[in-house]
């Protein structure tokens, strides 16, 4: 005997039928932990795996034994009260055993719970005769991952194709070569092909990529007599374009079962793209994206900016200035070209932003002669302009500080003797005489006559001078100036309070959002120690501090006179006005090739003031005045920027991108063959997408960019297993299965109704929203439904498609 915990199912009985009581609906949605012996220590009872004529059955049985005290006092409570629960006081047949060590689910067929009969007057254990649990679809939904799992690919399950999320799919483009496959063209389709067959392209030359292309069918094509046909190539899709063919290679067809399919390949010299990769296929898709490579546009320009140098380090600076660089040198431009090629129009700039979020301006103070202003504020001195400043701070200068003037004096007898005052302190910034305060004193009563005392302060500094109770000192002359009288203790001696005065300043900025100058508002007054100068932050990076400019360009080409010695590289007496480096130079309009003495790809080497070099040596034998034309006519060339903002603290000069845009661009308008790449997609029943090449585009200088529309859907969300999900317009529910949101298909079963197309399913616990494609109501989950299979293997064997094999009766 050996002891085990399993978990106990009751089943609820939902629905049955009123008249011979059959069990139309049942579930299990709870499962209890209770313990048990296993009587069936030998393995396994029954008749284990048979084939029979419904298939594969497993017949396993075990026999369990549970105590009845552990069951009245555990199960009984807690399922008595649940609804459709028949029987609660004990176990009963048709409840569900879950048994952990083989993780297999059994049925119970008969509850013995009167052996042993009756010992010592009581029943002590219920015997369980189970057996493998069949499933017919019951609702099995415990909350116990390891149980409900046991169902999840049995039963008849139905799959949902669902639209999925909507993401775009991205590409992009492996990049351009020479010698590759443009088109496949074809020239007969061919006729009784039954699947696709395999294109084969003749290998490139060593060094080469081989092209690789797939067929793709019409198994419905009507021909020009009305007759629908067989199947049919259309057309051919290329996976990868090739690179590095000489000679036009040649495709073949075969296999699919027709024949007589052909095609041509026009092989694309120069710039054809080589490969589009998908890097995320994308889900959502109803309908083919729509496939954007862009449009062949030839070199861009480039720039680099300049910056000024700030006052302070570390305060940034605005944009001052702006240098066209040279460009990259290609087969069109041999010598490169400043400014780009092929611009119809001037280009949209951008200035990257300067870095960081703001930086505070900092400022010192100076202090002017004590002695001759009493403390004033001299000068401020700024060390750090800041940055990112889009109005005017505030500046606070720290105030000078509060002294009062004290004194202490004795008495003689009962009146104050001037004689013995003592100053602890003079005070300073007094702006006039302070009142002198006579207090009595600690233990002495109301003196018959208070003293009264006059003091004086220096005129420029503040401080107390001097202090007086006697009207014959001259500063005390004509006031009510006495030493009093009836003083007993030695009384206190206060000033009123100074007038010290806090200096103010005021900010002036700069456009590019740094603080410039300090103007002082007022000087202050009594300032002893330097104060300090605060001056608030700036409210950040903001898009005014972004430089900004303008792009001009020369359209046309430059045709002017000028003199070229005799196998020279130099022109002379020449108008250099709009020629740059980099410019293809030739014979001006007008001349004859018998006389060119200009050698092919020759351009501009420098450029001076009234003379330029060029990179090839003339054949001319003498000096040869002569009209000479630079650079390509409508060709359009980036010639200088303008700034219109040169932005504000830029602590580096800031990127500049020029847009090489094909709305900018005119080069698949000017030169004869330019043409752009066409990609095709498809879309898998899971929604998502695979592209193709049809037309690997003519004369790409720089690697083209690809965009696939967006998907339009409105799904949602992931379903959860065994939640009831709903189709919105049929009404039909189901429980979920799996879900699997990489393939976008839905597995359901106990499905009540029939799904719509295009409808949408929602889960009622998850929220999950997502539109219907496609219902398939053959299971193809369980293991062992392969009705199909051996249907089309058994008609392999014996046809019975045109009449009965073993005769008629």
């Amino acid at each position: 005997m050996y002891g085990i915990e399993i978990y106990y199912i009751p089943r609820r009985y939902v629905k049955k039928a009123s008249v011979i009581r059959e069990v139309i609906q049942s579930e299990f949605d709870n499962a209890y932990p209770i313990e048990a012996y296993l009587d069936s220590y030998e393995g396994y009872g029954g008749q284990g795996t048979l084939l029979s004529k419904f298939g594969i059955q497993e017949s396993d049985d075990m026999t369990l034994i549970v105590s009845r005290e552990r069951y009245e006092n555990y199960i009984t409570p807690l399922i008595k009260n649940i609804p459709n629960i028949e029987l609660s006081t004990r176990p009963k047949e048709g409840d569900l055993i879950y048994f952990p060590l083989g993780d297999r689910l059994f049925e119970i067929n008969y509850v013995e719970h009167e052996q042993p009969f009756y010992q010592l007057q009581k029943n002590y254990i219920y015997t369980l005769k189970c057996q493998l649990y069949r499933y017919e679809d019951e609702v099995l939904d415990t909350g116990v991952e390891t149980i409900d799992d046991e169902i999840e690919q049995i039963g008849y399950i139905q799959t949902l194709t669902l639209i999925g999320v909507a993401v775009p799919a991205t590409a992009s483009v492996s990049g351009i070569c020479s010698g590759s496959v443009r088109t496949v063209d074809i020239t007969d389709m061919g006729d009784g092909y039954t699947s696709t067959p395999t294109v084969s392209i003749s290998a490139a030359p060593i060094g080469g990529v081989n092209a690789v292309g797939i067929a793709s069918m019409d198994y419905g094509y009507i021909g020009c007599n009305g007759i629908k046909g067989t199947g049919k190539v259309v057309s051919v899709k290329l996976t990868n374009a090739g690179c590095g063919y000489i000679d036009t290679p040649i495709v073949t067809f075969t296999g699919g079962g027709g024949v007589g399919a052909a095609a041509t390949i026009i092989l694309e010299k120069v710039g054809g793209i080589k490969t589009l990769n998908l890097t995320n296929a994308g889900s959502g898709y109803v309908s083919p994206p729509t496939v954007g490579i862009s449009t062949p546009v030839h070199v861009g320009s480039a720039a680099t900016a300049t910056i000024g140098i700030p006052i302070n380090p570390g305060a940034g600076s605005s944009v001052i200035n702006t240098t066209i660089s040279v460009g990259i040198a290609t087969y069109l431009f041999p010598g490169g070209t400043t400014g780009g090629v092929f611009y119809k129009s001037a280009p949209d700039v951008t200035f990257s932003t300067p870095t960081g979020t703001g930086d505070n301006a900092v400022a010192t103070a100076t202090l002017d002669n004590y002695d001759n202003t009493g403390g004033t504020v001299l000068s401020l001195n700024i060390t750090d302009e800041g940055r990112f400043y889009s109005s005017v701070p505030t500046v606070s200068i720290s105030h000078p500080g509060t002294s009062f003037a004290a004194a202490t004096i004795g008495i003689a007898g009962t009146i104050l003797d001037p004689s013995t005052i003592a100053f602890s302190t003079t005070g300073r910034a007094y702006t006039s005489s302070p009142t002198v305060i006579v207090g009595t004193g600690v233990g002495t009563e109301t003196p018959f006559q208070t003293a009264v005392g006059v003091a004086t302060i220096h005129p420029i500094t503040g401080v107390v001078t001097a202090l007086s109770f006697n009207q014959s000192d001259p500063w005390v002359v004509g006031t009510s100036a006495t030493t009093g009288i009836g003083y007993t203790v030695t009384p206190t001696i206060s000033f009123s309070a100074p007038s010290p005065v806090v200096a103010t300043a005021t900010a002036v900025i700069s456009a590019g959002g740094s603080v410039t100058s300090l103007s002082i508002g007022n000087s202050g007054f009594g300032y002893i120690s330097t104060p300090t100068v605060s001056i608030s932050g700036p409210s950040g990076l903001g898009t005014q501090f972004t430089a900004t400019g303008i792009a001009t360009i020369r359209f046309n080409s430059i045709s002017t006179t000028g003199t070229l010695g005799a196998g020279s590289t130099i022109i002379t007496g020449i108008n250099t006005n709009g020629i740059i480096v980099g410019d293809r130079v030739r014979l001006g309009i007008g001349y004859s090739d018998l006389y060119n003495f200009i050698v092919s790809d020759s351009f501009v080497n420098s450029v001076g003031v009234s003379s330029l070099t060029i990179n090839n040596t003339s054949t001319n034998v003498g000096i040869a005045t002569s009209v000479f034309e630079f650079g390509i006519d409508r060709c359009g060339v980036v010639t200088a920027i303008n700034i219109i903002n040169g932005g504000g603290g830029y602590l580096t000069p800031p990127t500049i991108t020029i847009s090489n845009d094909s709305s900018f661009k005119n080069y698949i308008d000017e030169v004869v063959g330019v043409a752009t790449a066409i990609g095709i997609s498809t879309v898998s029943i899971a929604g998502t997408a695979t592209i193709h090449i049809i037309d690997s585009g003519s004369q790409y200088v720089l690697t083209p960019t690809i965009i696939l529309s967006s998907p339009i859907s409105t799904s949602t969300g992931s379903f959860i297993f065994n939640e009831i999900v709903t189709g919105s317009s049929s009404g039909t529910t189901a429980r979920v299965k799996e879900y699997d949101s990489v393939n976008n298909t839905l597995e359901v079963s106990l499905v009540d109704g029939s799904f719509t197309p295009g409808e949408t399913i929602v889960g009622s616990e998850s929220g999950a929203s997502h539109t219907m494609r496609i219902q398939d109501k053959n299971d193809q989950v369980d293991p062992f439904a392969d009705n199909d299979n051996i249907e089309t293997r058994a008609d392999d064997i014996i046809d019975f498609s045109k009449g009965n094999p073993f005769g008629m009766p």
